[in-house]
């Protein structure tokens, strides 16, 4: 019996958090208006683009490379909409709402 009660207990801890929202965990990864989760290129977007697209997209090496993809809407279609990209999986849901963001900001160089 005591078994039983034990491993009723056990599924129920990890049963808990099953339906926990990002969102409400990692609030400063949402930036919900605040001014210091401002996305920059070289601080985030250069480093998950470095090792997550570059191996098969080498002109996204560059923040030129990049741009011209981000400007014409195919960035933000493939990663953000269709989520068919990186080929590897899709990202989560704080970082596809930090390049969500950048795009919004028009992308800059920062």
């Amino acid at each position: 019996m005591k078994r039983i009660i034990g491993i009723v207990l056990l599924l129920t801890f990890f049963a808990a958090c099953y339906r926990d929202k990002e969102e409400l965990l990692y609030p400063n990864d949402f930036g919900g208006g605040d001014t210091s989760a401002l996305v920059t290129y070289s601080g985030f977007v250069q480093p998950l683009v470095a090792t997550r697209c570059v191996k098969c997209h080498a002109g996204f090496g560059s923040y030129a490379g990049l741009k011209i993809i981000v400007d014409n809407g195919k960035f933000a279609d493939r990663v953000l909409v269709k989520k068919d990209m990186p080929s590897g999986g899709t990202l989560n849901t704080a970082q596809l709402a930090k390049l969500d963001r950048w795009v919004k900001a028009g992308a800059p160089n920062n």
